[in-house]
């Protein structure tokens, strides 16, 4: 099968691979498509993952897919079944390892409710969050429902809700789920900093209350003009390490600074001079998947509802891995929001 394959030095390459072996708790997964991650995808290429260092390695995470042959003791999954999250546990050609490797033609899910049942341990938690969704969903717009996912279960950290002043920066995926997850908690007021117009243009459509550009306007002076006593959350959706000091000077007494972006750099200095007394950073940057498991069915009832609108996040579909290049030059260079690209081919 073919997978697309990182190496230290950024180059990327398609490449054949060994097809995934099953167990008795395991099914095999056809991979149909997967979203191109701002922020995990984009560090294994620049080789700047906080604790990954084995290269080459297969990239992806955010797959959807069809099961098409399951192990004999699995019952949370059967053939036919469109599924999250498949991945590629080992490669087994000696040659690779997996940066959970989804960008390839098949992957494995586990089935965790039968091992429990059976006593068994030696599962990878993935296999919480490696759910089915309803079989009519659009499978390119479907790998969003990770990303949704990961955001509403750290907001839920965070702590945000209904009456919540909130300025989230960056309007990315991550930072237009929140935007999306913050009106629907009843937040307000809802303010999002981006310099991209387009982009700014969606948060305003999923609920922004203000939209600020920091690079026409002065970011603090505007959002004190907003909110004079500080809000109650500033959040990174981006990861640049130095909001963290422009996010302490328009945070208000007791309120919390949440850090959701993963930075390459894992220090940072920060001047709290102009900060209130009382504060806190909180950092989100890893949502468990137990968490992401359990706002499983609140989003796709959001999304069956219609108030969750995958088609506002996924904007480019790049048909085959043979084409990944691609996407990644319109997640780069920004032109996409939510780029997903075809397995198969």
């Amino acid at each position: 099968m073919k997978g697309v394959v990182v190496y230290r030095d950024g180059s990327i390459r398609v490449e054949d691979l060994p097809k995934p072996k099953i167990h008795d708790y395991q099914a095999l997964v056809e991979n149909l498509s997967c979203g191109i991650c701002n922020g995990t995808d984009l560090k294994l290429i620049h080789a700047a993952f906080k604790g990954f260092d084995t290269y080459p390695a297969v990239l992806g995470h955010e797959s959807v897919g069809r099961v098409v042959e399951v192990g004999k003791k699995v019952t949370s999954f059967k053939p036919g079944d469109l599924v999250l999250r498949s991945i590629l546990e080992t490669v087994d050609d000696g040659a690779h390892s997996s940066g959970w490797g989804s960008f390839a033609e098949y992957g494995v899910v586990g089935d965790i409710a039968a091992m429990k049942r059976d006593g068994r341990t030696d599962y990878y938690d993935i296999y919480l969050a490696q759910q089915v969704i309803p079989p009519h969903f659009d499978v390119h717009q479907g790998v969003m429902l990770i990303t949704l996912k990961e955001v509403l279960s750290g907001l839920g950290r965070f702590g945000v809700g209904q009456g919540h002043s909130v300025l989230i920066h960056g309007a990315g995926p991550v930072g237009l789920s929140m935007t999306r997850f913050c009106e629907l908690r009843g937040a307000g007021p809802l303010v999002v900093s981006e310099p991209h117009e387009g982009r700014r243009e969606t948060a305003a459509k999923l609920g922004a209350d203000i939209l600020i550009d920091p690079t026409s306007e002065d970011l603090v002076s505007r959002a004190k003009e907003i909110q004079p006593d500080g809000f109650d959350f500033v959040i990174d959706a981006v990861g640049i390490n130095r909001l963290m000091t422009d996010s302490l000077r328009m945070v208000k007494f007791n309120g919390k600074v949440g850090v959701y972006g993963i930075s390459a750099e894992t220090r940072a200095q920060i001047d709290w001079e102009a900060a209130p007394y009382n504060w806190a950073i909180h950092f989100v940057q890893w949502p468990t998947f137990e968490d992401e498991a359990a706002v499983h069915d609140e989003v796709i009832a959001l999304v069956e509802s219609g108030r969750i609108d995958l088609g506002d996040f996924v904007t480019h579909v790049v048909p085959m891995l043979d084409d990944f290049q691609k996407g990644l030059e319109l997640v780069t260079s920004q032109a996409g929001i939510k780029v997903t690209v075809g397995c198969q081919g």
